[in-house]
């Protein structure tokens, strides 16, 4: 973590380091997720959005960063006294574990994020692709709630972030400082083949503490284990209420569907509008 990185993180005491967005932008940019009716259930019951862990998504090269990056990583790791001035308690500790499995270049078991699309409008792919083919549920947010909502606190919150991701050609991209000195930044990587999904995501560690939930949705407690580099992911709690600006149910869902989610809304007690889709059964590929 590099001193830009943490000075980022103390200029908003109330919410995670912003990247690529200025702070007028921050309100204004909207992100959506798009959701089976299964996840939406998840998330309202749970109170709590899944983080995956960067090396079981789809994209080979997630957190593949570039070889200084990762000779300048394991050299810290080797040098305690060196990286307790550098790096934060929980990313020493943790990266010393991935060192101790014989992964101490592997940041793709060190990392999980949150995904989000980035757009003023709805988007007929992202209901096809993520959003059970326009039956389910989109929620909308912005930037900014993104980096308030999640309970990510203390050092935990110097190794996380916001931001857009930047989409390059892994064989021949090349980091520049600052960003070369910033292992967040690798985490915003991801191979050009997917830029149309204008992704927004959300970075921290794929390590539980007192703001996660066990996979099973039970709260973790100190003593139980910290961090499993086979683990798909996590639980992270979040406030709904400030994260959901409007939820949108999806162009193919039936009638019955958009009274059904609002009702569940309001058992949750969750103040959101709940709006049915503005695109048409056809432009959601029915």
């Amino acid at each position: 973590m590099s001193a830009d990185a943490r000075a980022g993180n103390q200029s908003q005491p109330n919410g995670l380091r912003v990247y690529d967005f200025k702070e007028e932008e921050q309100t204004k940019a909207l992100v959506w997720r798009y959701l089976t009716f299964e996840k939406f259930m998840s998330l309202l019951e749970l109170e709590a959005m899944w983080f995956s862990r960067l090396g079981a998504l789809q994209d080979r090269y997630e957190c593949t960063p570039p070889q200084g990056v990762r000779a300048k990583v394991l050299g810290l790791v080797k040098n305690r006294a060196t990286a307790e001035k550098t790096l934060p308690a929980p990313l020493l500790d943790y990266m010393e574990q991935v060192v101790e499995h014989g992964r101490g270049d592997d940041g793709r078991r060190m990392g999980a994020v949150n995904c989000w699309f980035l757009g003023n409008d709805e988007s007929e792919r992202m209901w096809r692709e993520y959003g059970q083919e326009g039956r389910g549920v989109a929620i909308q947010s912005t930037v900014r709630r993104l980096a308030t909502s999640f309970e990510i606190t203390g050092d935990y919150a110097l190794v996380s972030g916001v931001g857009r991701i930047k989409y390059v050609d892994f064989e021949s991209y090349k980091m520049k400082p600052p960003d070369e000195n910033n292992l967040l930044r690798v985490a915003f990587l991801k191979d050009k083949a997917y830029a149309a999904e204008q992704e927004i995501r959300v970075v921290t560690l794929n390590s539980l503490h007192s703001g996660c939930l066990n996979l099973d949705g039970t709260p973790w407690s100190q003593g139980q284990k910290v961090f499993d580099p086979n683990a798909a992911g996590l639980y992270m709690k979040c406030s709904l209420q400030n994260l959901i600006t409007r939820v949108v149910v999806g162009p193919n869902a039936r009638p019955y569907f958009l009274t059904l989610v609002r009702r569940l809304v309001g058992r949750y007690r969750l103040f959101i509008p709940v709006e049915p889709s503005r695109l048409t059964s056809a432009a959601a590929g029915k």
